[in-house]
């Protein structure tokens, strides 16, 4: 009697499959950072690793080699910086590393002890967070070649706007990362691969798919958003589901959760889930989520609290023991994710990252 998240790794196959189809020739690089966006990073990369996939992205230095101590073989970039207290160990496991100032350089140089590294270059080409800066480029290049121990193993940069309608910045980005690519190519050590396609481009932009792609939310089955385009229909991996745990019956005026913010306005049934913000269901539902019981959808009732949630449930066959779905799909019918983040302004990735280590991830494959 617990809420629990069903992973769905036979749709995690699909959507990977339909990926690898759209970005061909490109290879992918799977994001699975923040723990695969909440799926969970080790069965997740494991599984991806067993359908042939073999190279993977994360934020961290921690997340990487915790893949690496689970004993998956298979190729991790980093997009964090990693500071000298964790080179040493990130080379040795033969993680790749992103670099965008000497001091990168420098401190790799250092920590290396003879190891070669694998060097991802990241260019700023307009998202504005972390990236070499187009003026600092010519003595990066040259630090970067004369030094034996680095090897060039990618060049990349970020679209900042290849999700929304209006593709003339994504476009001026990509022309921005093509004229520093091609600034090396009569240089001895060209960059091994050039990636720059997320989930939106693979979709909508197909030049700037290069040597590899790396798409993430797309594969957890979700549009990166509502202006992408739909050459792919990505199936949603994860279900978020609750048990009912329990029902009453409750006459008109009956008040429920904090600030006493429902007031029933008729006789009515009220059904106990036990999940709410403490297992990362977001608060901001209040008033406006729903949930599906027996294929009916029932709204939220008052205030998500810490640790549960009630739904009006008027005169419908709910009782104890009923699953509801909060959302995802399962045999009983779909909310999807998208759904909730358009009601409280935000975003999928978000409605799926947030779900926090009290949900159980159940992993379930149902392929042939």
């Amino acid at each position: 009697m617990r809420a629990k998240a069903l992973i769905h790794l036979d749709r995690l196959a699909c959507n990977v499959n339909a990926v690898s189809q759209r970005a061909a020739p490109a290879r992918l690089i799977c994001v699975v950072k923040s723990n695969a966006y909440g799926h969970g990073a080790v069965p997740v990369t494991r599984h991806l690793a067993g359908l042939g996939q073999n190279f993977f992205a994360l934020a961290r230095i921690e997340e990487a080699l915790e893949l690496v101590e689970s004993n998956i073989k298979a190729d991790f970039l980093v997009f964090g910086r990693v500071f000298p207290d964790r080179l040493a160990e990130a080379i040795k496991a033969g993680i790749h590393l992103t670099a965008c100032c000497e001091q990168d350089l420098k401190w790799m140089e250092a920590a290396s002890g003879g190891k070669r590294v694998f060097v991802h270059v990241k260019a700023e080409t307009g998202m504005g967070r972390t990236g070499l800066l187009s003026h600092e480029a010519p003595a990066f290049f040259n630090r970067l070649m004369e030094t034996p121990c680095l090897f060039f193993a990618g060049l990349y940069s970020h679209f900042a706007t290849a999700d929304e309608a209006d593709k003339t910045f994504a476009k001026e980005q990509l022309d921005r990362f093509r004229a520093i690519a091609q600034s090396f190519s009569g240089a001895k050590k060209r960059p091994a691969m050039l990636h720059m396609a997320n989930s939106a481009a693979v979709l909508d932009i197909p030049d700037a798919r290069f040597d590899a792609v790396r798409p993430g939310v797309i594969l957890y089955g979700h549009y990166p958003s509502e202006f992408t385009g739909k050459a792919i229909v990505p199936q949603p991996v994860m279900s978020l589901v609750a048990p009912v745990v329990q029902v009453r019956r409750v006459p008109a005026g009956f008040t429920v959760s904090y600030g006493c913010r429902f007031k029933a306005s008729r006789e009515t049934t009220l059904a106990v889930l036990p999940i709410g913000y403490g297992d990362g269901l977001h608060r901001s539902l209040t008033g406006k989520g729903e949930v599906l019981i027996r294929g009916r959808r029932y709204p939220v009732a008052g205030v998500v609290t810490m640790d549960t949630t009630i739904v009006d449930a008027g005169s419908g066959p709910v009782e104890v023991g009923d699953e509801a779905l909060v959302f995802g799909q399962t045999t009983q019918g779909q909310i999807p994710a998208a759904e909730l983040a358009q009601k409280i302004g935000t975003i999928p990735y978000e409605i799926t990252c947030a779900i926090t280590p009290r949900i159980p991830r159940v992993y379930l494959d149902k392929s042939p």
